[in-house]
């Protein structure tokens, strides 16, 4: 009996152990952290942004001050106008300062399921006497702002024999791209082929001046070791290329051949362009697998001053990397000297799609090329030859970011491309020519040929952090034909202030045509907030292979139907004669408050011109919208005056300190002519003011 007791004692004693492991374990993982996802991460990295700015620009010790000497009002105004701006919309936020009170913007949102909480202390002033001095003024003037541009206004990506009338003749037969022919018979009765050329269309902005050009094309001969040689008729202008002129690169199932030449920029023109290319010395084994145009233009918009541009460059890059047996074969292209490197073996330089994607390695940005494996989101492509550089943004000092944009300029036989962009704390996917990372980009299933020129990044660069973006192209590559890709004079431009102005803008999604159709339409809504508007801009970003765009409201009103502008001013299009979001004369207006809805319709050409499908597909090409078609919303009044600070033991000391203060941040802040009239100091007494006070900002979204 004792022995049998002594056991059921033992049984207890085990499983009350076994409870107490399970409930130590329930308690412990209940109090793991948990992952709240990519919004919550922002709103912490832009409560700590906002916090930091306002600390080191005065305005939370300011407003302290303010709340101190029992002027809560000017607190306030101080407060809400700088979390207006570094706050953008979509973002309710509540800032408490200590004990003396709060302000608010819920922003329309009543209810919120996340809600993030940062703390900053700040440290009362040593000294007894707080100056402040401000700048009275009521509107921020237009200053001109000049925009150099590089872009790719003309790719083909594909090779010429896959479409007809080529894959039945050859370039030896059909000696044109594009190629008109007919048969007629000659003096001896026999019918013989008569080919000509069909010009192929391409835009430069209107209100542009073309500063430089050039452009590439590439040779195959799968037989013998022959380029063919071209005439490139540009706007009527010859532009003859010896086939000896052309540089060899490899050869891997066929040789393969590029060659580079420069445009003179008088043969280009606002507007609609027109080329063809007459195939001269052809055989029969010759082939064309890319050609592009890359021009530089310079156009000027009006922006508010105060308002600073930075153009941030990535490094060139091109080439092809492809399989040999078990190797891995590069060839490095230098596009400013028209040379090759290679080939040599370089057998780590390949990575699979799922682990290229948001990466944190650096082992493929550094240009050169190299091999894609496993690439069955790209339609089933085994594999892909590609290119990746990157670059950093650093946005400490910025202020708040208004616009920002990449400008992607590929060439040679590209098919697709991927923009990353880091915000300091992970990588997001801002562009990618096939659907990833849960958005959609493409109606096709491999996005083939949806290659963008501008893609909006304003939304992932997070100002006060370091940031950091990333572009990679590729050419997709079925039956082992890698072909040359590259990237040339790639930039990101970023439009920032310190100033309390608003800008908004308003993007169009990134996306591209399905099949048996070369148009795309989408309508965006933007908000004209008052009359007090200046601007109202619509930029674009579409494929270059856009032949038309139009643009009109919701109700059909036509504002622009022609080639590709690279900005279009809406009020002046609206003032002239629909009168929809303007009223008054098309030399004097204002703007009316509301929303309104722009619907943008682009219109692309020929398959066989671009690249888009290959022979057994629809003759036309696939239309693309890309989020750098954004119109931007401008109102150049101030929230209010500019402020500066600082303390001292009198007041005159406080107050000479602060309006010298004032001078240079508003130089700093790009004013050229300071108006000494608009200036106003005062002196307030802060000695009272606690050592540490605490300020909370809490920030949530819908």
């Amino acid at each position: 009996m004792d022995d049998k007791g002594f056991i059921f004692t033992a049984d207890a004693t085990l499983a009350l152990v076994v409870v107490i492991v399970i409930t130590a374990s329930i308690v412990a993982y209940a109090a793991l952290p948990v992952y709240q996802g990519e919004d919550h991460q922002h709103l912490e990295a832009l409560a700590d942004s906002a916090l930091n700015v306002m600390e080191q620009d005065g305005t939370l010790r300011a407003a302290a001050v303010s709340y101190a000497n029992n002027n809560s009002t000017d607190a306030i105004n101080r407060l809400n106008s700088s979390l207006s701006v570094l706050i953008p919309e979509g973002i309710g936020y509540k800032i408490t300062v200590g004990d003396y009170g709060s302000v608010s913007d819920d922003r329309g949102l009543l209810t919120s399921n996340d809600i993030v909480t940062r703390v900053k202390v700040i440290s009362g002033p040593q000294e007894g006497w707080m100056g402040r001095a401000y700048y009275n003024i009521k509107e921020v003037g237009f200053v001109d702002q000049q925009i150099n541009t590089t872009s790719t206004v003309w790719n083909f990506h594909n090779w010429l024999t896959n479409y007809e009338p080529w894959n039945n003749g050859g370039l030896n037969n059909y000696n044109f791209w594009g190629c008109g022919y007919y048969w007629k018979q000659n003096w001896y009765g026999r019918w013989q082929l008569v080919t000509y050329g069909i010009p192929i269309n391409f835009s430069i902005p209107t209100n542009s001046t073309v500063t430089g050009a050039n452009f590439l094309v590439g040779s195959s001969n799968s037989y013998e070791y022959n380029p063919f040689g071209i005439n490139f008729v540009l706007n009527g202008n010859s532009n003859n290329v010896q086939s000896n002129s052309f540089t060899y690169l490899y050869a891997l199932s066929r040789a393969m051949y590029n060659y580079q030449g420069s445009i003179n920029p008088l043969q280009l023109t606002q507007g609609t362009n027109q080329f063809y290319i007459n195939f001269n010395d052809v055989e029969s084994g010759n082939d064309m697998p890319w050609f592009s145009i890359i021009a530089n233009y310079t156009t000027t918009i009006k922006v508010p001053q105060g308002v600073s541009t930075n153009t941030f460059k990535f490094p060139d890059a091109a080439g092809v990397a492809y399989t040999n047996g078990r190797n891995i074969n590069v060839i490095q292209y230098n596009l400013a000297a028209g040379t090759v490197v290679g080939p040599y073996k370089a057998n780590k330089q390949q990575v699979n799609w799922d682990d290229l994607v948001k990466t944190t390695s650096t082992n493929f940005e550094n240009g050169v090329p190299f091999v894609i494996n496993n690439f069955d989101k790209a339609g089933g492509y085994d594999q892909a030859t590609a290119v990746c550089v990157s670059q950093t943004i650093d946005a400490t000092n910025l202020g708040s970011i208004k616009d920002a944009y990449v400008n992607l300029n590929s060439y040679g036989a590209t098919d697709g491309a991927l923009v990353e962009v880091w915000d300091g704390t992970q990588w997001n996917v801002a562009f990618c020519s096939f659907d990833e990372d849960g958005k959609h980009f493409s109606d096709l299933d491999d996005g083939y040929g949806n290659i963008p020129g501008i893609i909006d990044i304003h939304k992932y660069l997070m100002p006060g952090q370091v940031n950091k973006v990333r572009i990679t192209v590729w050419d997709d590559a079925p039956g082992n034909d890698f072909d040359l890709v590259g990237l040339t004079n790639c930039y990101t431009t970023v439009s920032s202030t310190k100033l309390p102005l608003i800008w908004d803008t308003y993007n169009y999604s990134s996306e591209q045509s399905g099949y048996n159709t070369n148009s795309i339409s989408q309508t965006q809504t933007f908000k004209i907030r008052s009359n007090s508007t200046k601007e109202a801009l619509l930029f674009f970003g579409v494929g270059s292979d856009t032949q038309n765009v139009r643009v009109e409201y919701d109700d059909g009103s036509l504002l622009y139907n022609g080639p590709v502008p690279y900005v279009l001013n809406l009020g002046d299009l609206d003032a002239q004669n629909v009168h929809k979001i303007t009223s008054g004369t098309p030399t004097n207006y204002t703007f009316i408050p509301g929303d309104y809805n722009l619907k943008v319709t682009v219109t692309a050409g020929s398959s066989w011109a671009s690249g888009d499908g290959a022979s057994n597909a629809p003759e036309n090409a696939n239309a693309e919208i890309f989020s750098g078609t954004r119109v931007a919303v401008i109102y150049p009044a101030l929230l209010q005056s500019i402020w500066s600070t600082s303390f001292a033991s009198t007041p005159e000391e406080a107050k000479a300190e602060a309006v010298a203060n004032l001078k240079q941040k508003l130089k700093d802040d790009g004013f050229v002519d300071i108006d000494n009239n608009l200036i106003v100091d005062e002196a307030m007494y802060a000695g009272d003011l606690p050592n540490s006070i605490p300020i909370r900002l809490d920030l949530w979204k819908q």
